[in-house]
């Protein structure tokens, strides 16, 4: 009897063991099954996609990736942004379904526009060992996504919406469009040229850039915060098109050429841009950065172009203002006098202390000429102001004289210089100086 029951114990111990088997050995078939795909895609070496209107490729190169168009026999080929490629192998091989669906092979008649998907996918990898693998991602009416994938031919599966258009990406999504590739804080030299126009080309120093070009402001102070800004500019410009097929400019010189030389590099960052007869909105450009051409609108070429007074140092003089200790207005037919006092600055004859003088002599050191000086004045100008600004032992540090000129712009007058220049300059600082110290007699009370 005890040799039965023990007998009896072993066969149901056994049928357990044997269900429990089955059954998880079942349900990690039926995981498996439901799995989108069961290996990373990180061998990766090159994405065929194919979406409605356009075909292109995505291909491993070096430490990158580069975009290659739909005629590969032409070798046309653009840098393609890395994070986005690895972004979009990353989110293809991590989906997770919300619903399989059995025995839907290639040749099964195909429900939810599986039978013409939207968009096609076709990976290869490094090695041997994994084969090529095909999707397939299409969308119905109601919004919902469905895919397929060669791993598990004979499943489809059913994803949220929002899939579709993850994977849905036009070239342009991976592209590069950055035009130039340059470290803002290395510049060293920077030129600009234009066949018909104003070029320069401006060189960094110890105490900042200089022009060597063109010939009448060489050795002349670039100004540093206008090229900062370009420069920051142009290391943002994007590209509006990448042209990825072969062209060429339509003609041969260039309308605009931009060159940035940075750190010990011999060649510079390089791009030119061509006028196109038949489309006035866009230039066609080369760069040394990018590998195929592009198209950049009008306005944002337009914004490129800065004249060499564009980017000139145009502070009329410099003056440390810590120095002025006495200053001599000759207004009309007033002449003050004005010294500086430990409680402030004070018209001689006078007891009054006159404030806004620093300020006047803050915006001395602010003057920027308008547009080009010029040697001789019109005959429409008109003497205002003259101004002499000594030191405490009576040492003429600066000496100015104002006029006024109905033909320069409303706001503007003309200053010379004691380079014997005349620089059209803002109204302001005369219009301050004018309301402080008043022409007729002088009052001494």
């Amino acid at each position: 009897m005890r040799r039965i029951l023990f007998l009896v114990l072993i066969a149901l111990a056994a049928a357990v063991a044997g269900g429990v088997y089955w059954y998880q050995t079942s349900m990690e078939e039926q995981v498996a099954a439901s799995r989108w795909l069961s290996y990373s895609l990180d061998k990766v070496k090159s994405v065929h996609i194919l979406r409605e209107g356009e075909s292109y490729t995505l291909a491993a190169a070096g430490n990158g990736w580069e975009t290659r168009g739909q005629d590969a026999s032409s070798g046309v080929s653009a840098g393609a942004l890395r994070d986005r490629v690895r972004d979009y192998l990353k989110r293809l091989s991590e989906l997770v379904p919300l619903l399989s669906f059995e025995e839907y092979g290639p040749d099964a008649p195909k429900e939810h526009g599986l039978d013409e998907p939207g968009v096609k996918l076709f990976l290869e990898f490094r090695g041997e060992s994994v084969p090529p693998l095909e999707i397939w991602f299409s969308r119905d009416e109601s919004g919902r996504t469905y895919g397929w994938n060669s791993k598990t031919p004979e499943r489809a599966y059913e994803f949220g919406g929002e899939v579709y258009g993850q994977f849905d990406q036009p070239a342009a999504h991976f592209l590069d469009t950055k035009v130039f590739h340059f470290d803002e804080e290395r510049v060293y030299q920077v030129q600009l040229v234009q066949p018909f126009g104003s070029s320069w080309l401006v060189q960094g120093g110890k105490n900042g850039f200089f022009f060597a070009l063109p010939g009448y402001l060489k050795g002349k102070a670039a100004s540093a915060s206008e090229l900062k800004l370009y420069l920051h500019a142009l290391a943002l410009l994007r590209a509006s098109r990448l042209v990825l097929e072969p062209a060429e400019p339509e003609r041969g010189m260039a309308a605009l050429t931009i060159k940035v030389w940075t750190g010990k590099d011999k060649e510079p960052s390089m791009v030119e841009f061509f006028t196109i007869e038949d489309d006035s909105k866009h230039y066609f450009g080369r760069s040394s950065w990018l590998t195929v051409p592009f198209l950049l609108d009008t306005e944002s070429v337009s914004q490129l172009v800065k004249s060499a007074f564009d980017v000139q140092g145009r502070n009329v003089f410099t003056l440390d203002i810590g120095q002025v200790a006495v200053i001599v207005i000759i207004n009309g037919d007033r002449r003050y006098v004005v010294r500086r006092e430990h409680a402030g600055w004070r018209v001689e004859g006078g007891e009054k202390k006159v404030p806004g003088i620093d300020m006047a002599l803050w915006r001395f050191t602010e003057l920027q000429f308008e547009a080009l000086p010029l040697n001789n004045l019109a005959a429409t100008a008109v003497k205002l102001m003259h101004c002499r600004l000594l030191d405490g032992d009576g040492n003429e540090l600066k000496a100015v004289t104002f006029y006024a000129d109905p033909t320069l712009p409303p706001g503007q007058c003309w200053m010379k210089n004691g380079d014997g220049m005349y620089y059209p300059v803002s109204g302001r600082l005369l219009n301050d100086l004018q309301g402080m110290f008043p022409g007729g007699p002088v009052k001494t009370e």
